[in-house]
């Protein structure tokens, strides 16, 4: 690959993708990092800290003080993984500087500086890549096949849910200094629980209205939304229908599920379990778990996709800036209708 790659941030999600670019490429690159706090701890796959390894120098890291001097020092591609809030400002720089540009959801935390974002770098025709990795998760391809394919005709009810006890997500550190929890880091269960939003838009395209109600429900020590539940009309094949999704912080243990129920039957899948279900009015039934299916199997995929794009050989789809804007813009419309009393009509994503 022999590529020089900066990450902008090297927390949990930052070392993910650090982990498996060692994976699949080796040591073909050189690794920099533009980092702030410069913890030292490392994670293995499964969020664990590995004790007594030091992150520098476990990857040989190239640590820089200053975003400007990494720059300088021309790095190929940019992993943007650091808090929401700064994604947008770290990106546009390494747009301008002509890197490739991989970067986690959300893509930014309101709609500022994505169009530039578009067109810096179509102007210099580098790939970006935003990080919608559920796309890929086995039991959503299954529901984008069936839906494809109309096994279930109209459509009439969409339920989604998302649930989690944010001070058990990040059990080596205090809830309230994570950025889920923080206003300034762009926190909140909407953005930093995007995923869901990104899958509904990706099998049913753009709600007509969104009716969502949610904010700071529990006793968290936070200042962001806690809970988030919206209920969406679609027009969705010529159709009225129903989607409803639901977010929150506070559930434990944790549930990810998703039912999608029209006039030849129903098919639930569960993210966690990694199993669905398909019922049919005809009496078919389709059962399947994914026994062999690892989580990170999703973030292999979606780099190996990104990566090939990078060396001009992919013939998957990307999840380029203008796609990826779409789950960004849903998400900000749920929160709009949260502000302005529930409701947001006329809805046109860009």
């Amino acid at each position: 690959m022999g590529k020089k790659i900066l990450f902008v941030g090297l927390g949990s999600a930052g070392q993910r993708h650090l982990r498996n670019l060692k994976r699949l490429y080796g040591d073909n690159a050189e690794i920099m990092a533009y980092r702030v706090r410069k913890l030292q701890r490392v994670f293995d796959d499964r969020m664990h800290i590995v004790e007594g390894k030091n992150l520098d120098d476990e990857y040989g890291i190239t640590v820089f003080d200053d975003y400007d001097e990494a720059l300088r020092a021309k790095p190929d591609i940019v992993f943007i993984t650091n808090q929401n809030s700064r994604h947008m400002e770290h990106a546009l720089k390494a747009a301008k500087a002509g890197c490739h540009l991989f970067i986690e959801k959300p893509l930014a935390v309101t709609m500022e500086g994505v169009d530039e974002l578009a067109v810096e770098m179509k102007a210099h025709g580098k790939i970006a890549y935003v990080g919608y990795q559920n796309r890929l998760h086995p039991c959503v391809k299954k529901a984008k096949e069936i839906l494809g394919a109309h096994k279930l005709g109209r459509i009439y009810m969409v339920y989604s849910e998302l649930g989690e006890y944010l001070p058990g997500m990040h059990p080596w550190e205090d809830y309230r200094n994570m950025n889920e929890a923080r206003q300034e880091s762009g926190g909140g269960v909407v953005l930093c629980q995007l995923h869901e939003l990104d899958y509904l838009y990706y099998l049913f395209g753009t709600p007509e209205e969104i009716y969502a109600v949610g904010g700071h429900r529990s006793g968290l020590e936070i200042n962001v939304e806690d809970t988030a539940t919206a209920l969406c009309r679609y027009d969705y094949e010529g159709s009225e229908c129903a989607v409803n999704v639901h977010l929150d912080f506070l559930q434990s243990p944790p549930t990810r599920h998703c039912k999608i129920a029209g006039e030849f039957g129903r098919f639930e899948f569960d993210l966690l379990r990694n199993e669905y279900k398909l019922y049919l009015t005809d009496g078919t039934t389709e059962e399947k778990t994914f026994s062999e299916f690892e989580r990170n199997d999703m973030f292999l995929e979606e780099l190996s996709i990104f990566m090939d794009a990078v060396s001009g050989r992919c013939d998957r789809t990307l999840i380029d800036i203008n796609e990826g804007k779409k789950s960004l813009e849903f998400a900000l419309k749920i929160k709009e209708a949260m502000k302005n009393g529930g409701v947001c009509r006329n809805i046109h994503f860009s």
